[in-house]
């Protein structure tokens, strides 16, 4: 179960579209995609072509790093706004 998925308990209409809770899950799921889909699939040094030096993938995965660690914030705000915000609107 994703975190997003996770963070839907408990909260009556968290998935419903058209809904407040439906609009905050529904940005959850975005940062969950991206993060998983766009930076952490990318952390695999085999999935880079196989002429990249090392040290140029080292200084791609650093950043990508920064973005994971980013996108991981993301859903933590987005989390608590579906706590705070999505139960009962």
């Amino acid at each position: 179960m994703s975190d997003s998925a996770n963070h839907r308990d408990g909260c009556t209409n968290a998935g419903e579209p058209g809904t407040v809770g439906g609009f905050l899950t529904a940005a959850l799921n975005m940062e969950d995609q991206i993060s998983k889909g766009m930076y952490e699939d990318y952390m695999a040094r085999a999935k880079w072509p196989a002429e990249l030096d090392d040290e140029t993938f080292g200084q791609i995965k650093k950043r990508l790093t920064t973005l994971v660690e980013d996108t991981k914030k993301h859903s933590k705000i987005l989390q608590a706004l579906v706590r705070e915000h999505a139960k009962s609107k």
